[in-house]
């Protein structure tokens, strides 16, 4: 089916076909004398297609190096679609979130990331699911005091996908994910109408046959001037693919 190929999935494919069956003289004439079974019809299929993103996910990727999560479940979570998710701190209060998400849409995996990740961001899902990191760094981190509330999330521009090489420096596995950098911003200073950067946040995803998305949060505040650190986190997107 086309919603299995084609980008998107049937935000795509639902248009094209109608658009497709209203431009042919046959299928405006179908529409003419079947108007109402058709009708019934694309509703209990639009009906189906939505409940799929209620169904239950994979529990979300778990490197073992990592320990047992701080949280297996994030209470800012949208109800829909399904998902779940897994957090940890790390030693130097750098937060890593691993979750998988039901793209009812979706079931293939042409493109899958990208869409996900914009309708999320028109949706603003990814500033409700912040709120747990933000309240863990705040908690971690003695001379900053963060508001969820008063947090916004300004993109960086930056590549949309990243290869990440596995294993040795000299290996030929390679894999390549969906990519977002956001500066995390604090409305509380006063002194930006688009807030004073107080840390960032790197997003990875990959999609699974099936409607899955595996996505890695990488959240950190802001680091001094003189520190020398892994910006998009390379070494925990390593660990979090190799563990998929």
């Amino acid at each position: 089916m086309l919603i299995w190929i084609l980008p998107a999935g049937a935000l795509l494919a639902a248009p094209l076909l109608l658009l497709l069956s209203v431009l042919s003289p046959a299928g405006r004439q179908d529409w003419a004398e079947h108007r109402t079974p058709r009708l019934l019809v694309l509703g209990v299929a639009v009906l189906c297609l939505g409940a799929t993103g209620f169904l239950p996910v994979s529990q979300p990727v778990a490197p073992e190096d990592w320990g047992r999560p701080l949280f297996t479940e994030n209470p800012h979570a949208p109800i829909y679609p399904a998902s779940q998710q897994y957090t940890w701190v790390t030693s130097d209060v750098v937060v890593l979130q691993t979750l998988t998400l039901r793209l009812p849409h979706q079931p293939g995996v042409m493109g899958a990331e990208a869409v996900a990740l914009t309708l999320a961001s028109l949706m603003d899902m990814e500033t409700g699911r912040m709120h747990q990191a933000i309240e863990l760094i705040d908690e971690e981190v003695p001379f900053v005091r963060l508001n969820p509330d008063e947090i916004t999330l300004q993109p960086v521009p930056s590549p949309s996908t990243l290869d990440i090489r596995l294993g040795d420096w000299d290996s030929e596995q390679i894999e390549t994910v969906a990519f977002r950098s956001y500066n995390i911003n604090s409305t509380a200073f006063g002194s930006d109408a688009e807030g004073t950067k107080v840390g960032e946040v790197v997003v990875v995803a990959k999609a699974s046959w099936g409607g899955e998305l595996d996505m890695l949060v990488i959240v950190r505040p802001l680091q001094p001037p003189n520190v020398d650190y892994d910006g998009i986190g390379e070494r925990w997107i390593r660990d979090w693919l190799s563990a998929r």
